[in-house]
């Protein structure tokens, strides 16, 4: 196929549509004529203050219309967009910023605190750009694009604490998006929620399904996407025909929209990936709300652009122990391998390979990382026939389709973010009072966590010292995204070694509930709150919760609220907003707006009691 670059496809989108609402936020709205202006304005300055062609730029702004902007900018100017979330943590801010070492940013108008911040520290000598309006932009000679440029770097989290960077390969960006907006059947009348952090690869979907074909992006209010009844409010009022999220956002959302009567009339599909889907979630959907919603499961690694497999989920798959990822994207392969690295037999177990056109240009700075999982087809061994190691089991079900089955290493997700077990040990590590670490992932009915065993340079016994566990979280926060963050600590006297003196992780002791720090004051009162206290433990991996206690220091995290409050809405039949649980996210408060909104339902509490 001919090489287009997706700044022209969208470019094409605005001579079309020039009127059209291009994005919309809740502080306003950008039409496509509008989208066009400050996109060129952010070329012509970025070409102003000496950027050219392969220049990274980081793009640290909150206002999703300047995201826009800045990224076609970026991409006209032949330069590389590097999307930052400024919601991160400031030491991974600081990280990314001093591995780019950028010469040029692009910021708000006016500009964010944090990203004034974060430049002055890691990147002081860097010139800024403002994405927002301004005066008409002077012409910007076109950029001769590649296929094989640099468009964009998205960071993962690193083995060593640090995140890495991945480059994307400017010619792989518009395909996926014209097969996925064929496969929909997206068009100009389209709303397509934008609900993934800038940060991460997903929100090229966000941004450029709807961009190419004249539809419109639209963002809801941050503190929204942890509120899955004000989601699920939002995406029904919003209209909103197409969501790209993960399962566990999209549990929470369903759960909500039901126990709040919300139709959801105008959503037609739902593509989620970064984590498994469970048909339980599947059949809620289906159960409710029929065949009109249709979901879309997909598969696909960072570091091969976006998604590489799909599969439209059917009632069929309900009585699967689960929802296969599907079959290849067109110009894909899927291989199997056993240990070996040979082919794996037909409805055997192997690590998942992916061979595609398609793929990114590996990891910024690190070129024997890049060619470890950046490796010759095993069949043909031809170097320059190259596929990518996932990392991932999988195996061929009989009807063609791709099961995954999970990691192979020392890599999990967490709210289908990936988190680098050793990079949380390094963290752990740094911190003054922590001689070793080694971290496992755990699950408690269906709710993905991390347990840290902590080898401390003073021992502790069975039982932490106190006060030591909100300092250490503390510490962890400043320096990981949210979900990767612990949600246990478990201190041993001394981690299980192997002869060679490394971790014997198959040596540790399962993770198993304990009492968080200061947890297991005065006990559950009412008959809600011992209700809303079991599903406080089913969501978090505890032993006891006091009515008092709070969720954050039991262990709790952004992901785990949304987690929590969709439980709450499933049992309870009821939408409790986020903002009553933050303001004190207790026990006693959440079980006491739960009964608010049975009481403005009007639904007895002991009709549900008595079920």
């Amino acid at each position: 196929m001919t090489f287009e670059a997706i700044h022209d496809l969208v470019g094409r989108a605005i001579e079309r549509f020039p009127d059209h609402v291009a994005v919309e936020t809740a502080d306003g709205r950008l039409s496509y004529s509008e989208l066009d202006a400050r996109a060129a304005h952010v070329a012509a300055e970025l070409r102003a203050a000496g950027a050219g062609a392969g220049a990274f730029v980081p793009v640290l702004v909150e206002d999703r219309r300047d995201l826009a902007a800045a990224v076609l900018g970026i991409l006209r100017m032949g330069g590389v967009f590097v999307p930052v979330d400024l919601a991160a943590a400031p030491a991974r801010l600081r990280a990314m910023l001093l591995d780019l070492d950028p010469r040029w940013a692009v910021v708000g108008d006016p500009v964010d605190p944090v990203a004034l911040q974060a430049l002055a520290e890691a990147a002081p000598a860097a010139r800024t750009v403002t994405a927002g309006p301004a005066a008409e932009a002077g012409a910007v000679e076109a950029h001769r694009a590649g296929a094989d440029d640099p468009a964009y770097v998205f960071f993962t989290s690193g083995t060593t604490g640090r995140p890495k960077g991945i480059v994307g390969r400017l010619g792989s960006i518009a395909p996926y998006i014209r097969w996925e907006t064929e496969l929909l059947g997206a068009g100009p009348d389209w709303r397509v929620g934008q609900l993934v952090s800038p940060s991460f690869d997903a929100v090229l979907r966000d941004l450029f399904v709807p961009l190419t074909c004249g539809g419109t992006v639209v963002v809801p209010p941050r503190e929204t996407l942890l509120d899955p009844a004000a989601l699920a409010r939002w995406t029904d009022e919003q209209r909103i025909a197409l969501i790209h999220t993960v399962p566990s956002l999209f549990r929470g959302l369903v759960s909500a929209a039901i126990a709040g009567d919300h139709t959801l009339s105008a959503l037609r599909w739902a593509a989620l990936s970064g984590e498994r889907l469970a048909p339980a979630d599947a059949e809620r959907l289906f159960g409710h709300y029929g065949d009109r919603i249709r979901l879309l499961n997909l598969y696909g690694p960072s570091e091969t652009t976006m998604t590489k497999t799909f599969h439209e989920v059917t009632r069929a798959d309900l009585d699967r122990p689960s929802i296969p990822v599907g079959r290849p994207l067109p110009g894909t392969e899927v291989l199997l391998v056993d240990e070996r690295g040979r082919l794996a037999e037909p409805g055997t177990v192997g690590e998942i390979l992916l061979r595609t056109p398609d793929r990114t240009l590996g990891y910024h700075r690190r070129a024997e990382e890049t060619a470890r999982v950046f490796v010759p087809h095993p069949v043909t061994g031809d170097p320059a026939d190259v596929v990518y190691r996932t990392g991932d089991f999988g195996r061929l079900l009989d009807d063609g389709n791709l099961e995954f089955l999970g990691r192979k290493d020392h890599q999990v997700k967490i709210g289908g973010v990936r988190v680098e077990l050793e990079g949380v040990e390094s963290v752990l590590r740094a911190h003054p009072d922590v001689a070793d670490a080694a971290v496992v992932a755990g699950d408690e009915d269906g709710s993905a966590y991390l347990c840290a065993y902590l080898e401390l340079r003073e021992p502790a016994g069975e039982t932490l010292p106190e006060g030591f566990e909100q300092r250490l979280r503390a510490h962890l926060r400043e320096r990981l995204p949210d979900g990767a963050v612990p949600a246990l600590f478990v201190p041993l006297a001394e981690l299980p070694r192997t002869l060679s003196g490394k971790t014997d992780r198959t040596a540790l002791p399962a993770p198993v509930r304990r009492a968080a720090e200061g947890a297991g004051g005065e006990p559950p009162r009412t008959a809600t709150e011992r209700t809303v206290a079991e599903l406080w433990l089913a969501t978090l991996p505890m032993t006891g919760v006091g009515r008092n206690d709070d969720f954050f220091a039991s262990g709790g995290t952004s992901l785990l609220v949304v987690d929590l409050l969709g439980r709450v809405n499933r049992t309870f039949r009821v939408a409790v907003p986020l903002r009553d649980f933050l303001l004190s996210p207790t026990v006693a408060t959440l079980a006491a707006a739960v009964e608010q909104e049975l009481l403005a339902a009007d639904d007895p509490l002991d009709d549900l009691f008595s079920v």
